[in-house]
């Protein structure tokens, strides 16, 4: 499916696939979504996200294209119905077809099987600020930038207030900093 220029989304974003694929977007567009069953019509604005995915699908409808038809779906019926100003509308599914679709799109993409093969590194999302004597802290990149050079000379100011390590807290009982985890004695661990 071919679209025209899209929004930006945050890079940071990803999206999990349901065979534990990760993407990142590469933004959203609005599309004029018209369902109809006969003179029974709905028309709407819809957000869609964007991405460069093996897919047998051309487009989702999601939770908020759902609501914004007041839509209820039935998979077991294989079917929609929704409001309209002429009454209720329902579009049905074809099984045939659908199974159809399926088996093509498994042969088309069996290259695409392991979600190993297209993982996507972690994004970045702290900078990395050393503070005297070896110590690091991260702040967030989504931390405005006028602000963080006044973060971090309150940092150098004070960091001799923060407790680094568990040795910088005397007089502190470990069991507040420590959990244990209750075990039933005698009863083998289940994997």
């Amino acid at each position: 499916m071919v679209v025209g220029p899209c929004k930006p989304l945050p890079p940071s974003m990803t999206i999990s696939s349901f065979s534990g694929d990760i993407y990142r977007p590469a933004g959203y567009t609005t599309l004029c979504v018209i369902l109809e069953e006969g003179p029974r019509r709905m028309e709407k604005e819809i957000d869609f996200i964007i991405m460069d995915a093996p897919s047998g699908y051309n487009a989702i409808l999601g939770r908020p294209a759902i609501a914004a038809f007041q839509m209820v779906a039935s998979t077991y019926h294989l079917c929609v119905k929704f409001p309209t100003p002429l009454g209720l509308a329902t579009i049905r599914g074809d099984r045939a077809g659908a199974s159809k679709c399926f088996e093509i799109n498994v042969r088309l993409h069996t290259d695409y099987m392991d979600p190993r093969d297209h993982a996507l590194p972690p994004v970045e999302q702290n900078d990395h600020v050393t503070v005297a004597d070896r110590k690091t802290v991260l702040i967030s990149k989504n931390f405005p930038d006028n602000e963080k050079p006044a973060l971090t000379g309150l940092l150098f100011e004070y960091f001799d207030v923060f407790a680094w390590e568990p040795s910088d807290m005397p007089g502190i009982d470990r069991a507040v900093a420590e959990h244990r985890l209750s075990l039933k004695p005698g009863v083998p661990p289940v994997r």
